[in-house]
C-alpha cells in the first residue's frame, strides 16, 4: 500500500535522442534492440539448435550483406558445418574463446563498420554533387576521387548499399563455462569483456551476443542481470530456477509456484522446448516463440514459504560455485 500526493507541475525536457540509424525489427522478438542473450539448459537440451534457429530466422539481418556471425566454441557439430557451408561470407567459426580471438573478431567488426562509414560518406557527397556540383568543397571532391566514385558503375554499387545502418555483427559463445572472460567478472580478462559488453557492444561494434551454458549461475552476474533475452530449458535443480525467477519476477507476476509448475510441465513433455523471457522495450514470456504465457498474481507469503522450502532442499554446489566465482 502506498499513497501519492502531487506537489507542483514541473515540466521536464524530453532527452530521448533519436538514433541516426534505422535498425531492423526482429521477427522473434518484435523489437529492434540488439540481442544480449543467455541460453541455458542441460546437455543436449537444444541450446545450439535454438540459437542457430534464431540466426536463421533473422538471416535477412544477420546473414546477408555485410552482416556476419562469429561462432566461438571448442566444439563444432554438423549444424555449425551446415552454416559455414551455406553462408561462407557471413558465418565464421572460431575454435576457442580467448581474449586474443575476441580482440581479432572485434578488429574485423570495427573494420567493416569503418568501411561502411567511408562508403556512406562518399555516397552522401555524391548525392550532394548530383544535386548541385558547385556546392562541393575541394576536400569533398578529393574524397570522391580517392574512392573512384566518378565511374559508370556508381548507380549499380549504390543500389547494393545498405544506407539504413552499419553492418550488424553477432557473437555466439558456446561450451566455454569456466572461461574467465564470461565467468570471472573480477578477473582482468573478465573486466575487459564486461567493458565491451556493457559499454561498447552497441557503439562502435553494433553487436548481438549470445552465451550458451549448461550452468546459468556460472555466467558472470552482470551478464545475467543485463540480458534482454533469457532462453531457459528445464532444470531439475529448483534453486537455479528460483534465481532466474528472482531476476525476472515482474514478468511472472510474482508467481513462483506457477513458474516452477510450467518448467516441470516442459520437462515432462520432453519436446526440447525453451521458456523464452524477453525484457526490453517490450516484455514477454513465451514457450518457444508462438505461445505467450501470462501468470496470475499471488500473495507474497505463498512465495516466501515456497522459497524457504526450495532453499532447504537445494544443492549447495551451485550456490557455492557462484560465490567462489564472484570472489575472484
Amino acid at each position: 500500500m502506498y499513497h501519492k500526493r502531487k506537489l507542483k507541475n514541473i515540466k521536464t525536457k524530453d532527452l530521448n535522442f533519436k538514433s541516426p540509424y534505422e535498425w531492423p525489427t526482429y521477427q522473434t522478438t518484435g523489437d529492434n534492440s540488439f540481442f544480449l542473450s543467455l541460453i541455458s539448459g542441460v546437455r543436449n537440451a537444444g541450446k545450439s539448435t535454438l540459437v542457430l534457429n534464431i540466426i536463421e530466422t533473422e538471416k535477412e539481418h544477420l546473414l546477408k550483406g555485410d552482416s556476419k556471425v562469429y561462432f566461438l566454441s571448442p566444439t563444432k557439430d554438423a549444424k555449425v558445418d551446415y552454416f559455414i557451408e551455406k553462408y561462407p561470407d557471413n558465418f565464421e567459426y572460431i575454435d576457442e574463446l580467448t581474449k586474443e580471438n575476441v580482440e581479432e573478431v572485434l578488429q574485423k567488426i570495427k573494420g567493416r563498420v569503418e568501411e561502411w562509414k567511408s562508403q556512406k560518406e562518399a555516397y552522401d557527397i555524391l548525392d550532394k554533387y548530383l544535386k548541385n556540383p558547385k556546392s562541393l568543397t575541394m576536400d569533398e571532391i578529393g574524397f570522391l576521387e580517392e574512392f573512384a566514385y566518378f565511374t559508370n558503375d556508381i548507380k549499380l554499387e549504390k543500389g547494393k548499399f545498405n544506407f539504413k545502418h552499419p553492418p550488424i555483427s553477432t557473437m555466439v559463445i558456446d561450451d566455454s563455462v569456466g572461461n574467465d572472460l564470461i565467468c570471472e567478472q573480477r578477473s582482468r580478462n573478465g573486466k575487459w569483456f564486461q567493458k565491451f559488453v556493457l559499454r561498447h557492444r552497441h557503439h562502435p561494434y553494433h553487436c548481438n551476443i549470445f552465451i550458451l551454458s549448461q550452468h546459468i549461475k556460472s555466467i558472470a552476474k552482470y551478464f545475467r542481470t543485463n540480458s534482454n533475452l533469457v532462453c531457459l530449458f528445464p532444470f531439475r535443480d529448483r534453486s537455479v530456477l528460483k534465481s532466474v525467477f528472482d531476476e525476472y519476477s515482474v514478468l511472472f507476476n510474482g508467481n513462483l509456484q506457477a513458474f516452477l509448475d510450467l518448467m516441470d510441465e516442459l520437462r515432462e513433455r520432453n519436446l526440447h522446448e525453451s521458456l523464452n523471457i524477453y525484457y526490453d522495450t517490450i516484455q514477454f514470456v513465451r514457450i518457444g516463440w508462438n505461445t505467450e504465457v501470462i501468470f496470475e498474481k499471488v500473495e507474497d507469503t505463498k512465495n516466501d514459504n515456497l522459497r524457504k522450502k526450495i532453499d532447504k532442499h537445494s544443492t549447495p554446489s551451485t550456490d557455492t560455485k557462484e560465490k567462489c566465482l564472484e570472489k575472484k
